[in-house]
Order: structure tokens, then C-alpha cells, then sequence
């Protein structure tokens, strides 16, 4: 069904127009949302936040017109969103890295306990550390390293050159190798 037809679809029959607009468009929501981050969140998360997009899209389809754009795109914006105040409302969480219904739920798939207490404190140490960039870099890390976003995209949406987007992503790294590397002399020099 062409996107047109389905947007008029959703304002004349509501019902028929959800029912087409999942049938056509949950794989790929679902599948973006997964790309974005997969890494990060879990199935039911991924599954939820993807609900979420759809039934917003939904509830907003007398705010669309195929001048915006089409359903695809319309629904990627949404997606990106949706992902970016998942991450920031995850990373305000970062919790403590003996968390036990956490590291309960790591080891249900076979993870070793201790492997999975590692892996999530370091996850939290590299977390912090990236905060600790400030603004624009911070967001430009997560933007590249866990929305997998080009420099090109990072630059438009900052007003900003490719080549510096670039530059400060080498530098942020950087940054973020040597605190990470000094947080550990920190820990073997308290122990």
C-alpha cells in the first residue's frame, strides 16, 4: 500500500489503518529500533519502545501529511527519538554494579556471574566517562558509538563541518581512553 493510501486509510478507517500500518510497518520500526540499540536494551525494551512509535504514529495521523515525508521517514524520526530518551533515561539509572536481579537476569543466558559484574561495571565506568566530556562531544560519542550514526549526519544536526565532527570524536575518544586508564591506576592504587 503506498503511503498516501494508507494515511488516508488512518483518517477514514481508523481501525483498518492501524491494521495496515502494523502489518506493513512494525518489522521495520522493530528493526530500526534493534539497530539503534540493541546493544543496550533488551528484547522486551526493544519491543516496547517500537509499540510506542507506532502507537504515537498512530494517535498523531491527523498531523501528517506526505508533505513531511514519507511513512518511512516520518517513522524514522520518531524511532530516533524515542531511542535517544531511552538512552538518556537509562544512562540517569546507571546503578551499582552488584545490582543482583541485574546480574541474575546476565546470567539466565550463561553468562558467568563474575564476567557479567565486570562487563556491567565497565559499561557503567565508560558511561560516566563520557559524560564527563560535556556537551557537544558527549553527545556526539553516543550519537556515533551507540546509534551507529555517520559524521555527516552528527554534522548537520550540529551546524558543523564533517572534518570537526571527525576531529572531535578522535579527541573525545582520546579523552575518554586516558580517564578510563586513570580510573583504573585510581582503583590499583587504592587497593
Amino acid at each position: 500500500m503506498q503511503d498516501a493510501e494508507l494515511l488516508h486509510l488512518l483518517l477514514q478507517e481508523p481501525e483498518e489503518g492501524c491494521r495496515r500500518l502494523l502489518e506493513q510497518y512494525t518489522g521495520f520500526v522493530l528493526a530500526l529500533v534493534r539497530k539503534r540499540i540493541g546493544g543496550c536494551a533488551t528484547a522486551e525494551d526493544i519491543e516496547e519502545i517500537a509499540e510506542d512509535v507506532l502507537f504515537a504514529f498512530y494517535q498523531q495521523r491527523e498531523r501528517f501529511s506526505m508533505d513531511r515525508g514519507s511513512v518511512r521517514s516520518l517513522l524514522s524520526t520518531m524511532v530516533h527519538h524515542a531511542c535517544v530518551d531511552y538512552y538518556r533515561a537509562q544512562t540517569r539509572q546507571v546503578q551499582c554494579t552488584n545490582d543482583d536481579a541485574a546480574l541474575e537476569s546476565q546470567t539466565e543466558h550463561g553468562e558467568d556471574p563474575e564476567q557479567a559484574a565486570i562487563r556491567r561495571e565497565d559499561g557503567n565506568r565508560l558511561i560516566a566517562a563520557i559524560h564527563k566530556l560535556g556537551e557537544p562531544d558527549a553527545s556526539i560519542l553516543i550519537w556515533k558509538y551507540y546509534f551507529g550514526e555517520t559524521a555527516a549526519v552528527i554534522a548537520e544536526r550540529l551546524e558543523m563541518r564533517v572534518g570537526t565532527v571527525e576531529m572531535r570524536i578522535s579527541r573525545a575518544k582520546q579523552k575518554v581512553v586516558a580517564m578510563l586508564q586513570q580510573g583504573g591506576e585510581d582503583d590499583a592504587n587504592r587497593a
